[in-house]
């Protein structure tokens, strides 16, 4: 077990986060029972720390050793995650994320239910709350991965742990701690990266030339050191993560939770300087690293989500280890933070305020931190279950899809609430047939990824049904200063 790593390793998460959580309870003492101190930072912060919070909260495990995993098997076109996530930060930053807060809603059932009603508003915040919850648990896992791998501890203990210091990443002081810690760990994971980087550059056997010409000494593995890789997965994953990432966050409550601490719109927009380079960028060395793990062969025996950490732990000197197991873990707490936070705020606006409708912030607040501490023990419960990360996440954009269709035609063309449901329900339901029941392998279509389906479906019920259900015109349609409102 690699001690020194570990002791330091824990001091800095325990000092960044227990510090950095009491000083800004502290200084709010007297804000904390004010709307939204606790779930939106009371709604006042720079297009900085907006922008940062935003990129950290959608950079976790699919970025670090999800790439990885993905790099090991498609090679160095898994780098487009990243780029999806670029996608994703523009879409949120200048389209959808001002287009909900002009509406007023603080959470993503509350905007659904603004735009069809309350049942639509309802379903979609349960449906949220699960798949966000889901997402907890794949952070989980690779805080375990990182904590197993790099200190000799059992997975199991490194959930536990892991799932401690991720639960006190949001409990102490909200989305204001949340911010200010995503801003220290900014820094050091990419620090941490180009460390790692510089270090393998005299570590790998050969350096990177040697990674390059292993891959390209086959026909089996040469397409691996292109960006484009090749057309399959063009069509199988570069494609439909850009259209997953961008149409579920684009009106989760994971992507709006950040938009909503703003201080305006103009702040929002802005952001996305600071969002779009620190999350974009972040996937180009993980997938550098994994496809180097995956050129040595010593390491194919650990498997595609083990074979990366396992090269580090043996060819990183000890202050790089720990320097980047931080840097990981500061990427995956902070997403697990305001995931937990995100469907913990569904929660406790949108489900808690049906059984006590005149609840007060401090009773709000409450429910939100018993559900973080909830969700956290669930994560770790479930984390061991340990599916292939990008896979899973991937999956479940797909069921934001019929979501992102229907705002669009709720906004700008025509409202009913009939044909929102039964658009919703059909796609899922289209979703889970096409990846449950082998009908992609079976039909030849292994490329034809489920984020597809999913968008065809919801295209075709949503417009038809739109169209022949009554219903009125478009909220932003007949409301030209609620579509103009800054």
């Amino acid at each position: 077990m690699n001690y020194v790593v570990l002791i330091a390793v824990i001091l800095y998460e325990i000092v960044s986060i227990v510090g950095v959580g009491l000083l800004v309870a502290r200084k709010d003492k007297h804000k904390v029972h004010q709307e939204g101190s606790f779930a939106f930072a009371g709604g006042g912060l720079p297009a900085s720390l907006v922008g940062i919070t935003l990129a950290l909260t959608l950079l976790g495990s699919a970025h670090n050793w999800g790439t990885c995993q993905n790099a090991a098997s498609m090679g160095v076109i898994a780098v487009w995650f990243g780029i999806a996530c670029v996608v994703m930060m523009v879409v949120i930053t200048q389209v959808t994320g001002p287009w909900m807060r002009r509406t007023g809603a603080k959470t993503s059932g509350e905007f659904l239910g603004k735009i069809f009603g309350k049942t639509s508003g309802r379903l979609i915040s349960c449906i949220n709350a699960a798949l966000i919850i889901g997402m907890c648990c794949l952070e989980v896992e690779t805080i375990a991965v990182t904590f197993s791998s790099l200190t000799g501890w059992s997975y199991t203990v490194g959930a536990v742990v892991g799932g401690i210091f991720a639960v006190l990443y949001v409990l102490l002081a909200g989305m204001k701690e949340i911010a200010w810690l995503n801003l220290i760990n900014a820094i050091l994971m990419y620090v941490s990266l180009i460390a790692v980087f510089i270090c393998l550059c005299f570590g790998l056997p050969g350096g990177w030339d040697a990674v390059e010409a292993t891959m390209k000494a086959s026909q089996d593995t040469a397409w691996m050191t292109s960006l484009f890789g090749n057309s399959a997965l063009i069509i199988g994953f570069a494609i439909p993560t850009a259209l997953g990432a961008s149409l579920f966050h684009g009106v989760a409550q994971t992507g709006y939770q950040p938009i909503v601490t703003a201080k305006d719109n103009k702040t929002v927009k802005k952001s996305l300087w600071f969002a779009g380079p620190i999350n974009g960028c972040f996937c180009i060395i993980p997938a550098l690293i994994g496809l180097a793990a995956f050129s040595l062969v010593a390491y194919n025996k650990y498997g595609s989500m083990m074979m990366t950490p396992m090269m580090l732990v043996e060819l990183l000197p000890k202050p790089v280890l720990g320097l980047l197991m931080a840097g990981f873990l500061g990427v995956d707490l902070s997403s697990f933070a305001v995931m937990a936070l995100a469907p913990a705020t569904i929660i406790s606006n949108d489900m808690y305020t049906l059984y006590r409708k005149d609840a007060t912030e401090k009773q709000k607040t409450l429910i939100s931190r018993v559900c973080i501490v909830i969700i956290g023990v669930v994560s770790i419960l479930v984390c061991n279950f340990q599916p292939a990360v990008v896979e899973m996440v991937n999956w479940s954009f797909s069921f934001g899809v019929p979501i992102f269709v229907m705002v669009i035609i709720g906004l700008w063309w025509k409202i009913s609430q009939k044909a929102s449901i039964i658009t919703f329900v059909v796609t899922w339901i289209a979703v889970c047939i096409w990846s449950t029941f082998g009908l992609q392998s079976y039909l030849g279509l292994a490329n034809f990824h489920v984020t597809y389906i999913a968008l065809i479906c919801s295209l075709v019920v949503g417009i038809i049904t739109t169209a022949v259900l009554p219903g009125r015109p478009g909220l932003f349609r007949k409301s030209t200063s609620l579509a103009q409102r800054v």
